[in-house]
């Protein structure tokens, strides 16, 4: 047998699925195999680029702000929780809480007392000063809307008192100040509307209450909490410095004096970080804050003309973050002339309003929750809002069932792209292409097809495009299986599958639930399971159309599952499910797919043998999707392929056969280079059929542990189908008799060969094998018995 045996190539040979790919990104620990992008406009000076990586390390997923500051509707500002930053909030709620557009995390702070750990400015403002110098950047725009990074050189803060003493100010806004004795710390309501107060740890502390004018309204030893003078401030101590504040009295006059290098009032905003990551176009020969690892990543830079603000989010939750140098190096690849690190880790979140909508939404994925952070950045569209302008139509997907509902969403946004609320008994509806009717909004189609759904406001008008999916061939569920505890819920969807395995969610209002055995109760999509032990199942009515969804509740029960009623069954209705005469020629031909050959008794090991004899009479080709032991290797006389831990293509007649590997759960995990090697191999598949040899599922819980790269690798099949109009079988070991389904086309289709878990077989029923029948480019498939009865 001659494989064309697996090599390295080079990148520029690989199919890239991006309308644009990024250059300049350079990593020691990954090589970038594929990459995509899309992109949205938030509105005329913001847009939203998602950008994935799909690296020799793993998926990377970064969420990008591009911000036009030469947009007189666009601003920037320093963001944190409107009632003040003494009480964290994620980005998501902070974006609303201002009215950003988009928000991203801001700095590093203290996880225990919250405190922000460097400098920050709003409105001109200075809120707080850097806790530690010389080490952590700031990012600011000056009040000619000129953006800056750099190191604040210093900060020189004091208090003069009546009598013309001073005592010096250690920190703005920072609880975790007052401590020290020697100095004191000023609170103003951007930390919150009361001071800190009396505590466990300041029991001697002492508060001066200052109006907006400089003047003592009150001096409070050891009393709780009271309210920040509006525009005014407290000044907080404890030791020695509360002693010389005692002295203070009621309408006294003090003078703050507050500076800074740069000084602070000639910025709109500000906020620190930690290392300069680009500088001039370059990455530092050093960083002066390592933070050292593969996490997420916040960063923010600007072009080189100071005119486009670059916010980037990095995750790492079920994907790979970055090091701070890679970080950098993306930085640059975005355009960023200088650039800065931005806190990370779990705090890395960027939120965006999606243009129409009327709330910021989470953009990045964080793991477990949405952590509490001190400060953000916040991106704004300051326009008036005005008429409606335009209208965006929506819905969960553009595929649905004749005789199904697919609920439509209109958005309005008016000509600066700020929302326009919409009253939805306003919207009118029409289709075209096909036939079909609307209940509100709520639309179900007629006929089979192609359709464009026009929504009217007015005289504005938006459309959607809509593929109305014939007859329901097949019914999943997500999950597969419940197995669940008792009383616990969880959420069920259900998806329909048409004849040539196009898929379509369906609406709860379309489905006829039926309960078996009392395990629960299900509505909108939401199971609740019962309080007992039980094991029953879900039953979904589709328009007469069935499926079931088996259920186990706690530690279960028995449960006789004859008594549900019979399942769609996509193979009695698959037309390519028959046998056909070939004539052995070069495009008509068969072929034999049989699963493992692994054997732990007599019986099985000659039920291999079987299986190599059939394919010595009857097949000019057998493919083992699993193990091939030595006996059946020496009674085989006709030429085989066998899927396994390694790779390669081979050609036969007008077919092609990809190998691949994907025993440990994936093909990166099972070779980093196999990626690489199997999209340049698509690049010169040669025969009208391709088929590729898996020994495990790609979906499922044997499937690849990723599903991120499960549904890249059906993606990339999808668009070879679609690119070269050749036929796609996926053959695989699974662990079953026989299985096949159509996922858009893409056949699967496995045989589970001697590979039964319970150890014994049947030699009439689970003895089995699949032929396959070749005629050009139309391919056929039967379920055969090794051992007639």
């Amino acid at each position: 047998m001659k494989y064309r045996k697996a090599i390295s190539m080079c990148l520029s040979s690989l199919i890239i699925f991006s309308s644009i790919f990024i250059n300049g990104i350079a990593a020691d620990a990954y090589t970038v195999i594929t990459s995509n992008e899309s992109q949205q406009i938030l509105s005329r000076g913001v847009t939203e680029k998602n950008i994935t990586y799909f690296t020799t390390d793993g998926f990377i997923n970064i969420n990008v702000l591009d911000v036009d500051l030469s947009d007189n509707n666009t601003s920037i500002s320093t963001i944190f929780n409107p009632s003040g930053f003494k009480d964290r909030m994620d980005v998501e709620d902070m974006a609303n809480g201002n009215g950003a557009i988009a928000a991203v995390n801001g700095d590093f702070f203290d996880t225990k007392q919250g405190f922000i750990v460097g400098a920050s400015v709003k409105d001109g403002n200075l809120l707080t000063i850097p806790y530690y110098q010389g080490n952590y950047a700031t990012f600011a725009i000056d009040k000619n809307n000129v953006p800056s990074i750099g190191y604040w050189k210093s900060t020189s803060l004091s208090i003069t008192l009546p009598d013309g003493s001073q005592i010096p100010v250690s920190a703005l806004n920072n609880i975790g100040s007052i401590g020290n004795g020697t100095s004191c710390v000023i609170f103003t309501k951007d930390w919150n509307d009361e001071t800190p107060g009396l505590s466990g740890s300041y029991k001697d502390l002492v508060e001066v209450l200052v109006d907006r004018n400089n003047s003592v309204l009150e001096v409070r030893q050891s009393q709780g909490p009271a309210a920040i003078p509006d525009g005014g401030y407290s000044i907080d101590a404890t030791g020695d410095i509360a002693k010389v504040l005692l002295n203070l009295k009621q309408g006294d006059k003090i003078i703050k004096n507050i500076s800074t290098d740069p000084p602070f009032d000639n910025f709109k905003m500000a906020v620190s970080g930690g290392t300069i990551l680009v500088q001039n176009g370059s990455i530092p020969p050093q960083f002066t804050d390592n933070v050292d690892g593969i996490y997420a990543r916040t960063a923010i830079g600007y072009t080189e003309d100071k005119k486009h603000v670059i916010i980037a989010t990095v995750d790492n939750a079920n994907t790979r973050g970055m090091t701070e140098s890679e970080l950098a190096q993306l930085m640059l690849s975005l355009g960023a002339y200088d650039a800065m690190n931005l806190d990370g880790g779990g705090s890395t979140q960027m939120a965006i309003r999606p243009l129409g909508d009327s709330q910021a939404k989470l953009q990045n994925e964080v793991p477990g929750f949405e952590r509490n952070v001190a400060n953000g950045i916040g991106v704004f569209n300051t326009a008036p809002t005005g008429n409606l302008y335009a209208i965006k139509v929506e819905a969960d997907s553009p595929n649905v069932f004749v005789g199904t509902h697919r609920a439509i969403t209109v958005k309005g946004y008016d000509a600066n792209y700020q929302p326009v609320k919409i009253d939805q008994n306003s919207v009118s509806f029409s289709i075209s292409g096909i036939a079909g009717r609307f209940d509100g909004n709520e639309f179900m189609p007629q006929s089979a097809g192609d359709g464009i759904i026009v929504a009217r406001v007015g005289n504005v008008t938006g459309t959607l495009k809509i593929k109305a999916l014939d007859a329901i061939a097949d019914i999943r569920f997500t999950p597969y299986s419940v197995n669940i505890d008792k009383g616990a819920t969880t959420s069920i969807s259900v998806i329909g599958k048409d004849i040539n395995g196009y898929r379509a969610p369906i609406e709860d209002r379309d489905i006829s639930w039926t309960v078996y055995n009392n395990v629960g109760t299900i509505s909108d999509g939401v199971f609740k399971a019962a309080n007992n032990d039980l094991s029953g199942a879900l039953s979904a009515n589709i328009n007469g159309k069935v499926g079931n969804l088996m259920v186990k509740v706690g530690q279960g029960s028995d449960f006789d599952a004859s008594q549900l009623p019979n399942p769609l069954n996509f193979e009695s209705i698959d037309s390519k499910n028959k046998e056909v005469s070939v004539s052995n020629t070069n495009d008509s031909f068969k072929f034999m797919v049989f699963g493992d050959t692994d054997y732990n008794t007599l019986l099985k090991l000659q039920i291999s043998l079987k299986a190599a004899s059939i394919a010595n009479k009857d097949y000019p080709l057998v493919v083992f999707t699993g193990d091939v032991n030595d006996k059946v290797l020496k009674s085989l006389t006709v030429p085989y392929i066998k899927a396994g831990n390694s790779y390669g293509v081979y050609d036969f007649r007008n077919s092609t056969f990809i190998m691949l590997d994907d025993t440990n759960g994936g093909l990166l995990s099972s070779n980093k280079d196999q990626w690489s090697w199997f999209l340049n191999t698509l690049n010169s598949v040669k025969g009208d059929n391709l088929f590729v040899v898996l020994p495990k599922p790609v979906w499922g819980s044997d499937g690849f542990k990723d599903t991120k790269e499960a549904q890249l690798f059906e993606d990339t099949l999808q668009k070879f189908r679609e690119d070269t109009g050749k036929n796609v079988w996926i053959i695989y070991n699974g662990n079953t008799p026989f299985y096949t389904t159509l996922n858009d086309n893409i056949r699967y289709i496995s045989n589970y060969g001697t590979n039964n878990s319970g150890g014994s077989m049947d030699i009439y029923n689970d003895a089995r094998y699949i032929s396959i029948m070749v005629n050009g480019k139309d391919i056929y498939y039967q379920d055969k018995n090794l051992f007639a009865k």
